[in-house]
């Protein structure tokens, strides 16, 4: 078995520029590999193009975007104004949610949600971390908070559920990635998408992506099992 076709043992959590992707048990290294570029890369391209607290919509459009034109096929996108009717819930909690509530949908299971919810709470307890540390150094607070999960099925799709919440940014207080946020009825807007991975496509582009990326694949990429 080539390393490109090993399956992958353990759940992960990807910390990319910002944002956390999780990654389930099953994929294969070639896949997994291949997901995490092409979000960091999204994500650079877009924070290049606009400021994700003040451009939040045209931030996650062009993210969109970018992931189509690697060769992501996405049946559903969405980007809506929400208000949240709980005393307090906090915006990872709410992605969280919205990944749950979609994988169900889409798979008929509760994979993705828990794959998600694993990230979260594993994320929130590494405080300790001197990597999550100086991660969180290097990324300022903002207010648009991003959170993706992704399997591969048995029949070697991988699909990828896709939440960013965009809601106003308190004081910066050490909180990673400010997940833990609380919204307090507040309004938010709530960027919701299903992609999956078409790799005859991603194929063309992979080497691009790749070259790119360059050093930065590993200096802003933090990952560990969860």
């Amino acid at each position: 078995m080539s390393e490109q076709t090993q399956v992958t043992a353990n759940d992960s959590a990807i910390l990319v520029e910002g944002n956390l992707l999780a990654c389930g048990a099953g994929m294969s290294s070639q896949s997994r590999h291949d997901v995490k570029n092409a979000y960091h890369f999204a994500t650079l391209v877009a924070d290049k193009a606009f400021d994700a607290e003040t451009q939040s919509r045209e931030w996650y459009d062009q993210f969109i975007d970018v992931m189509r034109d690697l060769g992501f096929t996405i049946p559903r996108r969405s980007y809506e104004l929400e208000t949240s009717a709980e005393l307090s819930v906090t915006v990872g909690a709410v992605a969280v949610r919205t990944i749950g509530v979609v994988g169900n949908a889409l798979l008929g299971g509760t994979t993705l949600g828990k794959l998600a919810k694993s990230a979260f709470d594993k994320l929130t307890t590494v405080e300790d971390d001197a990597r999550v540390i100086e991660h969180k150094r290097k990324n300022k607070a903002r207010g648009m908070v991003g959170l993706a999960a992704c399997i591969e099925t048995e029949n070697n799709d991988v699909v990828m559920v896709v939440s960013c919440i965009k809601a106003h940014a308190p004081k910066f207080n050490g909180d990673v990635l400010g997940i833990q946020w609380a919204l307090d009825k507040s309004e938010y807007y709530a960027g919701t998408a299903v992609l999956t991975l078409n790799n005859f496509v991603y194929d063309k582009v992979r080497e691009t992506v790749e070259n790119k990326l360059g050093v930065r694949s590993v200096e802003n990429v933090l990952q560990y099992d969860i």
